[in-house]
């Protein structure tokens, strides 16, 4: 059981593709065809005005990075790598919208090339927020400044074992992803095209290495480094006054409230595979809705970086305000970190300067 938009996980569909499993002739066998009518309206709704509204916040961040290219520091060439992740599963929602009204018609390389972008955005958001959030602790727990230390050959090497480590995580969904027409549906769907007697296995496994890397692990790291920096910035009385830590903390917290909900019905669905909890037809729609909702709560979530910048973060808004006047009046940016700064933050590394252009 999942809902008709999941990319990671697949169809009950999958196991049984002849039909449904043999039932208890008495009992009457449990149907999502409430939650497939209601996909074919929602899906399309949430995610066309995901996509115009991400577009334009991502290309704007973009934008105001590449403006201040040189020299990119440790912060900002991460936060780069956020706002092109984000864009990336930006592009797969129209794809997805497409699946939830009419089915899949784009073929089945598209069909394993959105799955696999999808599943690498999913890891490389999670592991470059962890990133971001080690950096800092670095930076205000032991005044490590990785700019001063790393040079930009050692920050583009441990970008490319990153994105290296989400490539390999969604080698699964190249090869297994498939286009196949299901007569329950009545729909040409991509899916996740396991043999029968493994698919449970597949999925339940998937499930697991999901929840763990693209989730727990990274969230674990992050909690203890920001309790690190609290209790750091605490004992100096300057935890109000650190605007790049709460930013920080904003995002995070946005990508905990936005997948949490998603891992915690997927928690449910799979303990009621595994026979942990009896089936339930009530339960089952129950849960078709909240993966449903909770999902697309999830693949929204690329469109809500740029807005917590241009809310929260003084210098995007700064940023961007120049950028705005650059193009309309051909203004030179003024240098956003001076010679000053620098030894600034140096001086000041026990609380960390703010020097990210973004944040």
């Amino acid at each position: 059981m999942s809902t008709t938009l999941s990319w990671s996980f697949d169809y009950d569909l999958d196991e049984f593709p002849t039909g449904y499993p043999d039932l208890d002739p008495n009992a009457i066998p449990c149907t999502q065809d409430e939650v497939g009518a209601f996909t074919r309206y929602f899906g399309p709704a949430v995610f066309y005005v995901s996509f115009l509204v991400g577009l334009v916040g991502n290309g704007l961040v973009l934008a105001v990075l590449c403006r201040h290219r040189c020299p990119w520091l440790f912060a900002d060439c991460y936060l780069f790598q956020l706002a092109v992740a984000d864009l990336v599963l930006v592009f797969t929602l129209p794809f997805q919208a497409t699946q939830a009204s009419q089915g899949w018609i784009f073929g089945e390389f598209l069909c394993k090339l959105v799955g696999a972008l999808s599943t690498m955005n999913s890891y490389s958001t999670i592991f470059l927020l962890a990133c971001l959030s080690v950096e800092r602790y670095l930076v205000i727990v032991h005044g490590i400044l990785l700019h001063h230390r790393w040079k930009l050959s050692h920050i583009y090497q441990a970008s490319a074992l990153l994105w290296g480590i989400c490539l390999g995580l969604s080698v699964v969904e190249l090869h297994f992803r498939t286009v196949a027409y299901f007569p329950q549906t009545k729909a040409v769907t991509c899916h996740l095209g396991f043999d029968a007697q493994d698919a449970e296995s597949w999925r339940l496994g998937l499930r697991l290495v999901s929840f763990l890397l693209g989730f727990l692990l990274p969230l674990l790291v992050m909690a203890v480094c920001y309790c690190r920096i609290f209790a750091k910035l605490h004992r100096a009385q300057l935890l109000c006054k650190y605007s790049t830590v709460q930013l920080l903390l904003v995002i995070l917290g946005l990508f905990v409230l936005c997948w949490g909900p998603y891992y915690g019905f997927l928690l449910v669905d799979s303990l009621e595979r595994l026979g942990h909890l009896a089936r339930d037809c009530a339960r089952e729609k129950v849960l078709d809705f909240g993966l449903l909702f909770s999902e697309s709560l999830g693949l929204v979530h690329c469109c809500l970086n740029p807005l917590v910048y241009a809310f929260v973060g003084v210098k995007f808004r700064r940023e961007l305000s120049q950028l705005f006047h650059s193009w309309n009046g051909c203004k030179r940016q003024r240098q956003d970190i001076s010679g000053h700064e620098f030894s600034q933050a140096t001086e000041h590394s026990i609380v960390g300067m703010d020097y990210s252009i973004i944040v």
